[in-house]
């Protein structure tokens, strides 16, 4: 399969999205599409599925008719029916399967796995797809997967409000299939498992890398490495032309001057004249094709962000959690949990959507106070709450405006804010037509200038494009007092996380480690269990192969034909043959 296209351009009511942008997929090409949000993403993936119409440009398939998989970012369900009513439906609208209608138990029995896999119980099959949440809403559409027949794939935000589990079953799927495909995402963990090539759309065009994200990022680092190295050499040639331009215009005008009638000066004089203008022509060369000055990313200032930490001196633990219990009516959701929080920790809560997490998180702020059990506090923490909805700001006020209201001055406000991406008169936008990303850095940058020497961020990089998330993490990374956090982006709990909570089946698991520890160690403990399951199993298929031939001893000792005596017999060497080969293993 091959999709090719040249020189798309796409536009809205005068504005151009992108122009002139090229590209090429293949048989193998597994593309991760990544850039700003805004930029046009999903409006080029529309164009290339013949779902939006392009302004201009071409776009060729081979063969001329590919069938396409698109699971969109944000699906639209008939209202009023059930989980799965919706796939029999999206199984009756597909063409692969019309005639397998008739086996309505075949096309029940398909609909049920793929639920399943995906992580839909039966518990949820009569449940209203209105009532779903984000993550069951994701994981419904992704099941379409699992019963198409298709060329070529095309996920839109696959792993949004996806927990950590299932974005680790999407990776395997995605691994074992063998279809091209592109992947709009701002995970980078997933596009790091998951992709072999890089698309980065930009006010600048379309720009293709050969690997995966972390890929990527080495490739750029060193791009713009070259760039800022050939901006010093063309800056420091233009400069050395500009002050040979300014010498030599004052020697020839004070040789021009002194020549007078003499025939030689003025020969002199003339030929410094040539080479003045020849000097000239390279300097307007140089300028023409001048080199853009590198933007320089500005880093988060340590003493902004540490204002209330530096100099103080904290206890060894903060937080101390003995037993505590929380429950919703009949509905436990934490039982008998125990917990230590200690200076400098950087906690990364993981769990199943539903476990407890932001339960958890709540608990710690005093948000829900009715709980079972003891939860010490020490005087010296003050604590600050990121909540998933964003419910502290002002969308009547100026970002600055806002931000100024947990106190700061102008200068140190703007400095944090222009760190995140909130540059010269970005500040001045009103909150309220912000994106939900851009409000999420808003109430990032609220946290951070308040007085918190504690951080509870309940998934603070939700909504924001790759490059705002970096940002985020930059800021955190140089954050000196303790942090709490439940987040879904794995390549953030990678780079943050200094120890990993886990909750599940109601309880609490604490462990010491970084993320990638703790991933090596579990996977340890998986394939430890799976062996020791697989040793239980060779021994019940044993047992159950000694007591079929116990049986089949019995029936050729007794009176039997030529004929079945024949064919128990053969049972019973293919028996012995397999008894014998598992005993052996």
């Amino acid at each position: 399969m091959n999709l090719s296209f040249n020189n798309l351009s796409k536009g809205y009511d005068g504005k151009m999205i992108f122009e002139n942008i090229s590209g090429q997929i293949d048989d193998g090409d597994r593309i991760g599409l990544i850039g700003a949000n805004g930029v046009g993403k999903t409006t080029l993936v529309n164009i290339l599925t013949g779902r939006e119409e392009r302004d201009s440009g071409e776009i060729r398939y081979t063969p001329s008719y590919i069938n396409i998989l698109y699971i969109e970012q944000y699906p639209k369900f008939e209202r009023g029916i059930t989980v799965y009513q919706d796939i029999i439906g999206f199984l009756s609208r597909s063409k692969d399967y019309q005639d397998d209608f008739r086996d309505m138990e075949k096309i029940g029995a398909m609909a049920r796995t793929a639920l399943n896999k995906v992580g839909l119980g039966r518990e949820k099959w009569d449940q209203d797809v209105g009532n779903l949440s984000g993550g069951e809403k994701t994981k419904l559409i992704l099941s379409r997967m699992l019963v198409t027949k298709f060329d070529f794939l095309i996920l839109d935000e696959p792993t949004n409000h996806l927990d950590i589990d299932t974005s680790d079953w999407l990776e395997d799927f995605i691994k074992g299939l063998d279809k091209p495909m592109i992947i709009i995402s701002h995970d980078r963990f997933f596009l790091d498992n998951t992709v072999n090539r890089i698309w980065e759309l930009a006010d600048q065009g379309l720009k293709a890398y050969e690997g995966n994200y972390s890929s990527y990022r080495d490739q750029e680092d060193i791009r713009l490495k070259h760039i800022e190295r050939e901006y010093e050499k063309q800056q420091t040639r233009i400069q050395e032309l500009r002050e040979m331009i300014s010498d030599r215009e004052n020697w020839y005008r004070s040789a021009h001057k002194s020549a007078g009638q003499n025939d030689y000066l003025r020969s002199r004089a003339k030929k410094h004249a040539s080479s003045l203008k020849a000097k000239r022509s390279q300097l307007e060369r140089l300028e023409e094709e001048k080199i853009e000055k590198p933007r320089k990313q500005l880093s988060p200032a340590f003493e902004i962000i540490n204002k209330n930490i530096i100099g103080r001196k904290f206890p060894r633990f903060l937080i101390r959690g003995k037993n505590i219990s929380k429950s919703f009516g009949q509905n436990q959701v934490l039982d008998n949990i125990s917990f230590n929080v200690e200076r400098k920790d950087k906690i990364a809560v993981i769990g199943a959507n539903g476990s407890g997490k932001t339960t958890f998180l709540k608990t710690l702020c005093g948000i829900h106070d009715d709980y079972v059990g003891t939860l010490q506090i020490s005087p010296s923490v003050n604590m600050g709450y990121f909540s998933q909805e964003l419910e502290n700001l002002n969308y009547g006020a100026t970002i600055l405006e806002d931000v100024l209201t947990v106190g700061g001055s102008v200068g140190d406000v703007r400095l944090l804010l222009a760190c995140l991406l909130f540059r010269g008169d970005d500040v001045f936008k009103r909150v309220g037509d912000l994106s939900m990303g851009e409000k999420g850095r808003v109430a990032f940058a609220k946290l951070i200038l308040s007085d918190a020497n504690l951080l509870v961020l309940d998934e603070p990089t939700n909504y924001m494009d790759i490059q705002s998330r970096e940002k985020v993490e930059e800021a955190l990374e140089q954050f000196e007092g303790t942090i709490i956090f439940v987040s879904h982006d794995r390549y953030f709990v990678k780079r943050l996380a200094n120890r990993i909570f886990v909750i599940e089946d109601k309880r609490l698991r604490c462990f010491d480690s970084n993320y990638e520890v703790y991933l090596a160690r579990t996977s340890t403990v998986e394939s430890q269990g799976t062996k020791e399951d697989g040793q239980r199993q060779m021994k019940e298929d044993i047992m159950k192969l000694e007591t079929e031939l116990a049986y089949l001893g019995g029936k050729l000792d007794g009176t039997l034909d030529e004929e079945e005596k024949e064919e128990l017999s053969k049972r019973y060497l293919q028996l012995a043959r397999e008894l014998n080969r598992m005993k052996g293993l």
